[in-house]
C-alpha cells in the first residue's frame, strides 16, 4: 500500500453490476473495493445495480438503452477524470474500456481492462466482435489471471505481452473460516432433506454449457450407485434440459436444485459439501475454486483455462479432460473412496495453498500493478 506521506492513488473502477446481494463473483470485487478504499480514493461506476457503499463514491447508471447507456457511461468517466482519477480499471465491460480509452486519450490517464476466460472460443455478432477488438487495441493494459492466459490473449488479440498484467483473483479466507465455524452441517442436511450418511456433491455456477451444466446428468448417472446427493446452486438456460434428463434417468431424488443463492451465503453450502465439482467447458480463473479451497472442500474440475495453474500439484490428479463425463465421474469416485486420513491431509494442503490468494495479498498486488504500470 502507498506510504502515508504520499498522495492517495485515485482509481476509477467500473463494474457491470453493484448489488451486495448478488449471486455472482462480483461480490468479491465489492469486498476488494472496501479494502482498497482504506488506502486509495475509489470512484466506482456500476452499469446497473442498487444499494449503498461505504468508503468510496459510487454512481449507478440509470439508462439501459444502449446508445444512452454508452453516453451516460462516457460522461461519468469524464467526470471521474476531471475529479482527479488518472487510472481507470474496467471489469468485463467493452463499452467502458472503449470510453475510458477515449477519455484518457484526450485528458491523459491509463486504462486497465480485466478479462479472464477463453472468449476466442465463442462466436459473437459483428458489432460485439468489432467493439471487443477496438477495446483491446485502445486500452493501455489488459489484466488477466494467469501467465498461460496472458500468452493466449497476446496470441489471439495481437497484444504485446509487456502490455498484459497478471493479477490473480482473490478470496476472503478469514470471512469464510469464521462463517464455516458457526455452521452445523447436520442442520443443513436436514433442511435439504439429505440423509445424514450421504455424501454431498456441490455445483455452483450458471447453468450454461460454458460452465458444463449440460454434463451434470451424465455425471450423476455414472454415480447413481453411490450414496451421494448433488446440490446445484445457480440457474440459467440449461436448467430445464438437465432437470428433464435427470428425471428421465429416475435420479431426481439424488439432486437438490436451489437456484441462485447470494454469494455471501455460499459458505453455508460449502460447509456441508464433501466434494466440489466444476465440469466447465470454459474457465479463466474461477472464483468458485478459490472458495472451495478456502472452505477446505476437495474438488474435481475440468482441466481448462488457468485451473491447473491456480491449484496445488497433488490436486492435478483430479482434473478431467473437458467433456469427458466418464473420466470426471471416475475422479469423483476416487475422492469419495479416499481414506479419511488422506482427505484430512488434502484439506490441510488446500487451506495452505489458497493463502496466496487471500484478498489482503491481492489488494497489495492490485495497488502495485496500478502504480508501476508503464
Amino acid at each position: 500500500m502507498p506510504a502515508s506521506h504520499m498522495e492517495k492513488l485515485k482509481i476509477c473502477f467500473v463494474v457491470p453490476e453493484y448489488n451486495l446481494e448478488t449471486a455472482t463473483h462480483f461480490y468479491s470485487i465489492y469486498k476488494m473495493l472496501d479494502l482498497l478504499a482504506q488506502s486509495a480514493d475509489i470512484f466506482l461506476i456500476a452499469e446497473r445495480g442498487k444499494g449503498d457503499s461505504a468508503g468510496f463514491k459510487k454512481f449507478i447508471q440509470k439508462f439501459h438503452f444502449l446508445p444512452l447507456r454508452w453516453l451516460e457511461n462516457l460522461i461519468l468517466l469524464a467526470k471521474a477524470r476531471m475529479s482527479g482519477c488518472q487510472n481507470f480499471y474496467i471489469h468485463y465491460s467493452f463499452v467502458a474500456a472503449f470510453n475510458a480509452s477515449l477519455i484518457s486519450g484526450i485528458l491523459g490517464g491509463k486504462v486497465f481492462y480485466w478479462n479472464c476466460g477463453l472468449p476466442w472460443l465463442y462466436r459473437k455478432n459483428f458489432l460485439r466482435n468489432q467493439l471487443e477488438r477496438l477495446a483491446y487495441r485502445f486500452i493501455d493494459f489488459l489484466v488477466t489471471g494467469t501467465e498461460s492466459l496472458k500468452k493466449e490473449y497476446a496470441a489471439h488479440y495481437a497484444i504485446r505481452e509487456n502490455k498484459i498484467k497478471v493479477m490473480p483473483n482473490w478470496v476472503d479466507i478469514e470471512k469464510i473460516k469464521n462463517q464455516k465455524s458457526k455452521i452445523k452441517i447436520g442442520e443443513i442436511k436436514q433442511e435439504l432433506k439429505i440423509p445424514e450418511d450421504a455424501k454431498v456433491l456441490l455445483f455452483v455456477h450458471r447453468l450454461s454449457q460454458r460452465k458444463g451444466a449440460h454434463y451434470l446428468p451424465e455425471i450423476l448417472k455414472a454415480l447413481q450407485d453411490e450414496n451421494a446427493v448433488l446440490v446445484v446452486i445457480g440457474d440459467g438456460p440449461e436448467r430445464e434440459s438437465i432437470k428433464s434428463q435427470i428425471t428421465n434417468y429416475k435420479l431426481l431424488d439424488k439432486v437438490r436444485f436451489l437456484g441462485w443463492v447470494p454469494n455471501n451465503q455460499l459458505p453455508y453450502y460449502y460447509a456441508a459439501a464433501d466434494l466440489f465439482i466444476m465440469p466447465s467447458d470454459e474457465e479463466g480463473f474461477p472464483h468458485v475454486l478459490l472458495e472451495s479451497m478456502a472452505a477446505a472442500v476437495p474438488f474435481v474440475a475440468s482441466d481448462i483455462g488457468g485451473v491447473r495453474e491456480i491449484t496445488p500439484e497433488p490436486m492435478h490428479s483430479y482434473l478431467a479432460r473437458v467433456g469427458d463425463t466418464g473420466q470426471f465421474a471416475d475422479k469423483v469416485k476416487a475422492l469419495l473412496y479416499k481414506k479419511p486420513s488422506d482427505l484430512a491431509l488434502m484439506k490441510i494442503l488446500l487451506l495452505d495453498w489458497v493463502k496466496r490468494y487471500d484478498i489482503r495479498n491481492s489488494a497489495a498486488a492490485f495497488i502495485k500493478i496500478i502504480q508501476t504500470a508503464d
